[in-house]
């Protein structure tokens, strides 16, 4: 009798035991494989792309809004990372040339990264660079631009340059952040005339619309969606 109960003491304890192996084998990855949360984006901001400087990157370029109007500049590139700036992400950033910290707000770091040469840099490169030909621009700056519908649209500020020609007809160059181009041809009497994606490529009409209220042309092409004031293109 004694040794039976053993048995079923020693069986017990077994089962016990392997059902205590089991619990922890199967919540142990659980635990493991939950990801950390991801930084949820305050809507202070326009979040541009899926990362920066690659897709994934925590980091993300930004358009123009409140938190970020006195930061932009049509000369340089503004993005920003979670955390302070000696975070491990804007420290990456930050290695890049011509890159600074112009800002902090709600809980994210404002990187400045310029995209044209000061002119110290052209000072102190001149000598080990050849002349190069003037900017054909007769005006440059920034214009509000919009891409994409509904969920997906973005909008920011995109820069631009203006030529105007001999016949007093003008074309506009507009340049997304992205590094993809829109042209956009006016007659001499201010009227748009069709787009392009280059200025070298030949002007066509369709899927354009244009409106203009109190000086200023709204301007649709397919998706992209863009701002020009008359004062613009005359030059004034």
């Amino acid at each position: 009798m004694r040794q039976t109960s053993r048995a079923v003491s020693s069986t017990l304890f077994a089962t016990l035991a392997a059902v205590a192996v089991t619990w922890g084998s199967a919540s142990s990855p659980a635990r493991a494989a939950s990801p950390a949360d991801p930084f949820a984006w305050p809507s202070s901001f326009v979040v541009l792309g899926d990362g920066y400087p690659h897709s994934g990157d925590v980091c993300r370029r930004l358009g123009e809004s409140a938190a970020t109007a006195n930061y932009l500049d049509h000369t340089a590139m503004l993005v920003g990372c979670p955390g302070p700036g000696n975070s491990a992400a804007a420290h990456q950033i930050l290695q890049r040339r011509h890159a600074r910290v112009v800002g902090e707000t709600d809980g994210v770091t404002l990187i400045s990264i310029a995209t044209e040469s000061t002119p110290a840099s052209h000072q102190n490169d001149r000598k080990h660079h050849t002349p190069t030909k003037a900017s054909p621009f007769a005006t440059t700056g920034t214009l509000p631009c919009e891409r994409g519908d509904g969920p997906t649209r973005t909008r920011t500020m995109c820069k631009f340059g203006i030529v105007h020609h001999d016949d007093r007809s003008t074309t506009v160059v507009v340049y997304w952040p992205d590094d993809e181009t829109r042209a956009i041809f006016f007659s001499a009497n201010g009227r748009v005339i069709g787009t392009a994606a280059t200025a070298s490529d030949r002007p066509t009409s369709g899927n354009t619309l244009t409106q203009k209220n109190a000086g200023v042309n709204r301007i649709s092409v397919s998706h992209e969606r863009y701002e020009i004031e008359d004062k613009l293109l005359t030059g004034n």
